[in-house]
C-alpha cells in the first residue's frame, strides 16, 4: 500500500501540500500548531508568545509587523492589538481559511497565502518586524536560512527579526530530538519535528546581513535569535 502524503519524509519539501492535508478541518489545524484545539488555550499560548517577542524585540503601536508561517492566527489575534498592522502569512492555504475566520472583524490584519519557500510576495523594505515561531522544526535548513534572508529583503532600515526552534542542548529538545528519532527510517512523517543549536540559528542571522545578533534561550526548550537591519 502506498503511504500517505504526511507519512512519507520524501514530501517534506512540499510543504504546502502537506499542510493542507494535514489541515482538512479548523479543529484540525488548530491541533497541528498548538496540540490543542481549545479557543482559551490558543489565546493563552499566544500571551505567552507575544511577552517573549515584547521582551526581545519590542513590538511598538506604530510597527507593521509580519509572521511567517501564521497558522491559524494564534498570536496575531492577540499581537494585533499592539501593532499598527499584522500581516499573517502561511504556505498553506487551508491554515490562512481557518486564521481568518478567527481573526474576522479585526481590521489591522492581512493574510497572504505563500506560493512557495520566501517572501517573494511582500515587498523591499516595507515592514518593521519579522518573526517566525514554532515554525523551524517544520522546515529543512536550507528554507529555514531561505526565510531568514528574505526577512531582511522585505524589513525596513532598523527593522527587527526574531526566529526560534526548539533547543537540542535543553531538556526539552533532546527528548524532541530522541521521539523523532525513533521512527524507522522509511516512516519517518513529512512534519516530523527537527530541532536547531544556537550556532545554526545566530550564522543564520549573520549570514544574512543581520548586525547586533543576540541569541536567547529559555523554558530549557527554545533557543532563538534576534537581529537588526543596519543598512
Amino acid at each position: 500500500m502506498a503511504k500517505s502524503l504526511e507519512d512519507n519524509l520524501e514530501n517534506r519539501s512540499n510543504y504546502k501540500a502537506t499542510w493542507n492535508k494535514l489541515t482538512p478541518s479548523s479543529d484540525d489545524a488548530k491541533m497541528a500548531v498548538a496540540g490543542h484545539a481549545n479557543e482559551e488555550e490558543l489565546d493563552q499560548s499566544a500571551l505567552v508568545t507575544v511577552s517573549i517577542l515584547e521582551q526581545f524585540i519590542e513590538i511598538n503601536s506604530a510597527d507593521v509587523v509580519l509572521e511567517i508561517g501564521c497558522g491559524v492566527g494564534r498570536v496575531g489575534k492577540t499581537l494585533s492589538n499592539k501593532c499598527s498592522k499584522w500581516i499573517g502569512t502561511d504556505i498553506s492555504g487551508n491554515m490562512l481559511k481557518y486564521a481568518a475566520q478567527r481573526l474576522k472583524g479585526v481590521t489591522n490584519v492581512e493574510l497572504i497565502e505563500l506560493s512557495t519557500v520566501g517572501l517573494k510576495e511582500i515587498s523591499d523594505n516595507s515592514v518593521d518586524v519579522v518573526y517566525c515561531t514554532v515554525v523551524f522544526m517544520h522546515l529543512y535548513e536550507w528554507d529555514r536560512y531561505k526565510y531568514v534572508q528574505e526577512s531582511f529583503r522585505v524589513l525596513k532600515p532598523n527593522g527587527r527579526c526574531f526566529f526560534d526552534n526548539v533547543d537540542i542542548t535543553s531538556n526539552h529538545g533532546w527528548k524532541v530530538f530522541m521521539e523523532s528519532s525513533s521512527f524507522e527510517i522509511d516512516k519517518r512523517p513529512a512534519r516530523i519535528s527537527m530541532v536547531s543549536t544556537r550556532d545554526e540559528l545566530e550564522t543564520y542571522a549573520l549570514k544574512a546581513g543581520f548586525q547586533e545578533v543576540k541569541v536567547h534561550r529559555w523554558h530549557d526548550a527554545w533557543v532563538g535569535v534576534t537581529g537588526v537591519k543596519r543598512v
